[in-house]
């Protein structure tokens, strides 16, 4: 009796996976097919991440104007008109434009490095799919002879040629490929899930069945690696950490201030004359801030040259990494 318990819940168990797979079947023929260079495409178009890089681009772009910010113009009128304006040295704003570039070329490289990560997310999500979807067709091969068996054996059963245990086995075989069958309709929905959100869409995209799977080999010679766009980025750093450097270097120059003036006098001048305090006597200065206290700016020159070295030995660490990556691959 309780054989006979057993063999049926076997029956309702393959039954009931049976038709889950085909619900799932049903919707993924619902999907739309996407080659992999139109998932690339609309990756780079729609990812929210690409998005944010470019638009840090264009606000490293703008800020590069504010290199040259020049403070406030002191003016006073009472008895007299005056006004004066007191400027870095001219080098001060130009090393600082030049720092200021040096970031937005980063951020450029930054953008190149992010596209390059979100290339190979979607090429490694498009060909799990695609290996999903031909794992698939070889488990639903191996159910259709696992179902011709399980008809056989149940066969055999009725007309008394074998005994229970072979229809248990049939079923159970049966049972678990159903099974897998179902696990891995689960893992390609999480994939997919992965796959939608890195093209950022509400539509679902399936790899095409045709999918080329051939991938192409590159040549040995890992001296190509330098171009990398993050081996890029990295020695985009040491060019930052060298303009920093310059920068905290001309703060050490003097400031540049100048002053005009125009005032009148009232009551009778050394000349002779008789004035009534109107405005007319004119003049000029000029002047020189030279630092007295330049031990703060000359810690933080050595600090910026230290952070020089710590770019440079980034970039080399980083680069042999990827030699032996390469090599390894």
């Amino acid at each position: 009796m309780l054989t006979h318990r057993k063999i049926a819940v076997n029956k309702k168990l393959v039954a009931m996976l049976v038709v889950l797979f085909a619900f799932s079947f049903q919707e993924m023929n619902a999907q739309t097919p996407i080659t992999l260079q139109q998932a690339i495409d609309t990756a780079l178009a729609n990812n929210l991440s690409v998005k944010t890089e470019r638009l840090r681009n264009e606000y490293h772009q703008k800020l590069i104007k504010s290199g040259t910010a020049i403070p406030v113009t002191d003016a006073y009128n009472d008895t007299r008109f005056g006004i004066s304006q007191t400027i870095n040295f001219p080098t001060v704003y130009k090393r600082q434009k030049e720092l200021l570039t040096e970031e937005w070329k980063s951020s450029l490289l930054n953008t190149d490095v992010q596209e390059a990560q979100l290339k190979k997310q979607v090429s490694q999500v498009f060909y799990t799919l695609v290996y999903l979807h031909h794992k698939r067709e070889l488990l639903q091969k191996t159910d259709t002879l696992f179902a011709e068996f399980l008809n056989k054996a149940t066969l055999r059963f009725k007309t008394g040629e074998s005994n229970v245990l072979e229809k248990t086995t049939a079923e159970n075989q049966r049972g678990q490929m159903a099974l897998q069958l179902l696990q891995l309709e689960k893992d390609w929905e999480i994939v997919q899930l992965q796959f939608q959100l890195l093209l950022n869409t509400e539509k679902d995209f399936v790899p095409m069945e045709d999918a080329d799977l051939g991938i192409p080999f590159l040549e040995n010679d890992s001296s190509l690696l330098t171009s990398h766009p993050e081996i890029q980025f990295l020695k985009q750093q040491q060019q930052i950490a060298n303009a920093v450097t310059k920068s905290e270097q001309s703060k050490l120059l003097p400031d540049l201030s100048f002053g005009y003036n125009l005032m009148g006098m009232r009551g009778m001048g050394p000349d002779d004359k008789l004035y009534n305090s109107t405005p007319q006597f004119h003049s000029i200065q000029i002047g020189l801030g030279i630092p007295v206290f330049t031990g703060s700016q000359k810690a933080k020159i050595n600090a910026a040259k230290i952070n020089e070295n710590i770019a440079a030995n980034e970039y080399e660490w980083k680069l042999k990494n990827f030699e032996n990556a390469y090599h390894s691959a």
